[in-house]
């Protein structure tokens, strides 16, 4: 692999690794990685993950991440009168509700039809596709701002998507994007049971935050801040689940042989009941311990400068 499909730097790319039928590449020049075979897999493997990509609509944002807040505070501080703003990938709608709520028009797109469907009968302008589509039918320079949230990772040309996103905003418009940070301190995908995730062909790409604000700038934006946000408290309790994930209960009382006992047995559905609530107050337990360590998680966060699990950047369309 000698050439980098982000940067189009020639140089010899360098090895990271494979994932299934997939090698996996960093580039010493931008600094992001990359996967070969490098194309996205189409619209229909997202329509049939519905455990990733639900169609019911939300009307709040996932609390898993911090960028929604983040974008929104910028937003209402950039574009205090409000405006018409775009969410590239909205998936089930819940930044369309906050954003709305907030005094912004908004409108969506997204490669899931169903979803789209949803939101439209909800009352939202939602279109379905990709943006360099969109952005060949839609007025040029129509709104003040555009967000992308968990999308750039999915790309096999993000270089296209920016480009759209600029046509279609007016001249100081703001970009807004959000992406996984390949160098966050801690992994909740080193699970192997959603280490998928983060892997081809659901995500393409790896960012940094050099990375990140480098595609922005070849992209002719103005690079307002790129950087890593924190933890919120669900993800550390998912990450004390997952490491304190040690199947005992399981093992204890012998699950595994529910397969083998007669479907005419009461012991089975006993036993797999008292497991569902072992579990249960395992899990309990863990979410209550994470709440209490999460004020000195926080804290450690910022006297050690570890990096959280999503990147936060923002830009600026250069006026002509």
């Amino acid at each position: 692999m000698g050439e980098c499909p982000l940067c189009s730097a020639r140089a010899p790319m360098i090895p990271a690794g494979r994932w299934e039928g997939y090698a996996l590449y960093d580039c010493p020049e931008c600094g992001a990685g990359f996967c070969d075979p490098f194309k996205n897999p189409g619209p229909e493997y997202y329509e049939h993950k519905s455990d990733l990509y639900a169609v019911a609509v939300a009307e709040k944002t996932d609390p898993m991440t911090f960028e929604y807040d983040e974008a929104l505070s910028l937003l209402r501080r950039e574009l205090p009168s409000g405006g018409r703003l775009l969410d590239v990938g909205c998936g089930s709608g819940g930044f369309l509700h906050r954003a709305r709520s907030a005094g912004f028009l908004v409108a969506g797109l997204d490669f899931n039809s169903a979803r789209a469907s949803a939101l439209k009968a909800r009352g939202f302008e939602v279109f379905h596709g990709g943006l360099p589509d969109f952005a060949r039918g839609a007025p040029r320079a129509s709104f003040d701002a555009v967000t992308i949230f968990q999308v750039v990772e999915h790309l096999d040309d993000p270089g296209a998507w920016l480009a759209s996103a600029k046509s279609l905003l007016k001249p100081g418009g703001l970009l807004v994007v959000g992406a996984p940070n390949r160098d966050r301190t801690f992994d909740p995908f080193r699970d192997p049971s959603i280490a998928d995730v983060d892997m081809p062909p659901h995500h393409l790409t790896r960012w940094n935050a050099r990375a990140l604000s480098g595609l922005l700038s070849r992209a002719d934006f103005a690079v307002l801040e790129c950087r890593p946000l924190g933890y919120p408290l669900p993800v550390l309790q998912l990450m004390l689940r997952n490491s304190l994930r040690l199947g005992l209960a399981v093992k204890a009382l012998n699950v595994d042989q529910l397969r083998h006992a007669p479907e005419s047995s009461a012991a089975p559905g006993a036993r797999a009941g008292l497991v569902r609530s072992l579990v249960g107050v395992k899990q309990a337990l863990i979410d209550a311990a994470a709440r209490a360590a999460y004020p000195l998680f926080r804290a450690a966060c910022a006297a050690f400068g570890w990096e959280g699990i999503v990147l936060f950047a923002s830009a600026r369309k250069r006026a002509a």
